[in-house]
């Protein structure tokens, strides 16, 4: 009876520890300078900082921990964390652009190893079938690659994003005289009457000339119809046409950053639930066999 009872108690304390480490390893709290910090990151949950990823970097950041882990991240994360803390900017790691897991479907065996070491679900297929790789979901961590026992994954460059839409080109003179040189804009004004967008190209080459998308995007860079009438009309001899597109560009890229950031995030936090509620649930199902074991005893 001793015995028993000895038992059900070192079970319920093995069940009351995996619920400490779900609720550690899997947090539900709402704290905003947490989330702050963890909108800031770049969401690969590659677990290069040393921490299981992006949302337990944040917590350790926002304990004091240092913020210049992120290789994926690179100096503009360390920058942009920097600013939100309030701490001096330290040396950043070398930028890693996140590639592409693609798994080669002559070397693979199906044996789903790869399957739970992706953070991000990324990987699908059943055991003894040929997997394949989300590539709108994978955050080309990496962390597929040491599993694999035929070493069948690749890490490829992720595709660069093209702006779909045209882009207007001016015809031009063959005989055209040598170019006048480029001067410093005067804000002069004259490229916004130019503009048949209703636009304020002034302003817009100045977001767009500093790289600020944030600012070219409010200021209406999308609506811009490359028509090319501002460049006609600066006395500058500014070439404010190729700054719009190069900027309608990068915000493009920054665009489908941001959306591959917030789908791999949702799929974490989808995942780190699964876990804590298979943790949770496996420790109720021991405490319920043993329950079942001790009953004949006091019977």
């Amino acid at each position: 009876m001793l015995s028993v009872i000895l038992t059900l108690g070192v079970v319920s304390a093995v069940a009351a520890v995996l619920l400490a480490w779900a609720d550690r390893r899997f947090p539900r709290d709402t704290d905003p300078l947490v989330r702050a910090i963890d909108q800031l990151l770049p969401q690969t949950q590659c677990a290069q900082c040393g921490y299981p990823g992006c949302r337990p970097y944040a917590e350790a950041v926002a304990a004091g921990g240092p913020i210049d882990r992120c290789p994926p991240g690179g100096a503009e994360t360390v920058t942009a964390l920097a600013a939100l803390l309030r701490r001096p900017v330290t040396e950043a790691p070398p930028r890693i652009d996140a590639p592409i897991a693609r798994i080669d479907p002559e070397r693979c065996i199906g044996c789903a190893l790869c399957l739970p070491a992706c953070p991000v679900d990324a990987i699908i297929g059943a055991q003894t079938h040929l997997h394949t790789v989300l590539e709108d979901t994978c955050t080309g961590c990496g962390l597929c690659l040491p599993p694999c026992p035929v070493d069948c994954i690749d890490l490829e460059a992720r595709p660069v994003v093209i702006d779909p839409r045209p882009v207007r080109i001016l015809a031009r003179p063959r005989n055209r005289e040598p170019a006048a040189p480029i001067l410093p804009c005067i804000r002069c004004g004259l490229c916004a009457p130019a503009c048949p967008a209703d636009l304020r190209p002034q302003l817009l080459f100045s977001h767009t000339d500093t790289d600020d998308l944030n600012g070219a995007a409010e200021e209406g860079l999308a609506d811009c119809i490359e028509c090319g009438l501002c460049n006609q009309v600066c006395p500058s001899n500014i070439d404010l046409l190729a700054s719009f597109i190069r900027g309608r560009q990068a915000l493009a890229e920054s665009e489908q950053q941001q959306t591959l950031a917030e789908a791999a995030r949702a799929r974490f936090e989808r995942r780190a639930e699964r876990e804590a509620n298979r943790a949770q649930n496996e420790a109720a199902r021991r405490k319920a066999r043993l329950e079942r074991q001790v009953r004949p005893w006091h019977s």
